[in-house]
């Protein structure tokens, strides 16, 4: 049909993305239900739209790519920025996805996608050899994720991504840390990294420069640090004791 080659090269388009195709608001709107009756395109949520491989029934996007593409400037970011670098084991059914706009938690093909509020929009990039994509950088991901252990990830699911990343920027590392300037931040970033720093290879510099933003002050890394919970004195943060005894 016509126009329909042009959509599946998109992937994901809008509503202005296929205005451009059919020039004009009543043969847009027409043809827009004509290919979805035909099972051609799919629509994702209010002006989202995903086209479909006829071979296969299923979309040409990833999840990755749609919830980059939920308004102009989503990105994912968190725990599923670490499942698309390949830091994760299992497959989330849950898409968290940040950007200066909010919209409402949506559902499609049983991927749920989740607006997370996040402060500063520093470390997006789109990865090579990808189409569509926008996510955060791996040293970005690390401090986001840093923050929201409890709430997005869990502090087993972030040891195991730490266990796998074979290196760190260390000064955009500082860099997201100091758009946060939260001390409990600071604490929990510099103990993590210093348990991986024989492949993370981090200097010196790099830790002590943590250190020097650490006052008075203690922090739990975790809800079950409170219970069996081991004072860890260097960055004045309670950590549960299964983690204290990795070193």
């Amino acid at each position: 049909m016509k126009g329909y080659q042009v959509l599946a090269h998109k992937v994901v388009f809008n509503y202005n993305d296929a205005f451009e195709i059919f020039k004009n608001k009543a043969t847009t709107y027409g043809a827009l239900n004509r290919l979805e009756k035909q099972n051609l395109i799919k629509k994702v949520r209010n002006n989202l739209y995903v086209t479909i491989n006829p071979s296969t029934g299923y979309a040409f996007a990833t999840k990755y790519q749609i919830g980059s593409s939920v308004n102009k400037d989503t990105f994912i970011s968190h725990i599923s920025a670490l499942e698309y670098y390949g830091y994760q084991n299992q497959v989330s059914y849950v898409c968290y996805v940040s950007s200066s706009s909010r919209f409402n938690t949506f559902e499609y093909e049983g991927i749920i996608y989740k607006h997370v509020s996040i402060k500063s929009h520093k470390g997006i990039i789109s990865p090579s050899y990808t189409e569509l994509i926008k996510i955060t950088d791996v040293e970005k991901t690390v401090v986001d994720s840093i923050q929201t252990i409890g709430s997005i990830i869990s502090l087993e699911e972030l040891i195991y991504s730490l266990e796998i990343i074979p290196k760190l920027n260390e000064k955009k590392i500082i860099e997201y840390l100091e758009d946060y300037n939260i001390q409990a931040l600071y604490q929990k970033t510099g103990y993590l990294l210093t348990l991986f720093n024989e492949t993370l290879m981090l200097s010196e510099f790099f830790f002590e420069s943590i250190k020097k933003r650490i006052h008075k002050g203690v922090v739990y890394i975790s809800d079950d640090a409170k219970q069996d919970g081991i004072f860890i004195k260097t960055y004045q943060v309670v950590v549960p004791k299964w983690l204290a005894e990795r070193g």
